[in-house]
């Protein structure tokens, strides 16, 4: 019993002391590019194109997945990221992938797992569901044909 304390106080004493997981809301498009995200997904550069409307000059950057299940969007404003979209099948079993997602958009390990909550309830409610956390919103949105929409905004 002794042992099994010694090492979740190890463990625990790991993740509390890990780096921090740098926020990609709010950072330079080339910190999203160049980040894990893009190789745990599997994304590629699949084109950009201008938004209208206000405020103006900022552009969309889509990646899709090497299976084409997984699209994320990237919308770029003033050289730093507005937003982070993934859309994906709405199976809990994409869970996952939610995860290391929203890790990377929110840039905590403990906002994701806040976020996850979120996204059950959407996935299993098929309705709209939203979260606050530290400074940025979450919104899971159930999407004709089954998709889900995960946006990541400041």
């Amino acid at each position: 019993m002794r042992r099994l304390s010694g090492c979740a106080l190890w463990g625990l004493l790991v993740l509390v002391t890990a780096a921090p997981i740098r926020a990609k809301v709010g950072d330079p498009l080339a910190s999203f590019t160049s980040g894990p995200v893009i190789h745990q997904l599997r994304l590629n550069p699949a084109g950009q194109m201008a938004l209208g409307g206000s405020p103006p000059g900022r552009t969309l950057h889509r990646f899709i997945s090497d299976d084409g299940v997984i699209t994320v969007d990237v919308v770029v404003g003033q050289g730093a990221v507005d937003q982070l979209i993934l859309y994906l099948p709405g199976e809990e079993r994409r869970g996952f992938q939610v995860n290391m997602f929203l890790q990377h958009a929110v840039g905590s390990v403990f906002g994701a797992q806040k976020g996850m909550l979120a996204f059950r309830a959407a996935v299993l409610n098929r309705r709209e569901t939203a979260l606050a956390w530290g400074g940025y919103t979450m919104r899971f949105t159930p999407m004709e044909g089954g998709q889900l929409r995960v946006l990541v905004s400041r």
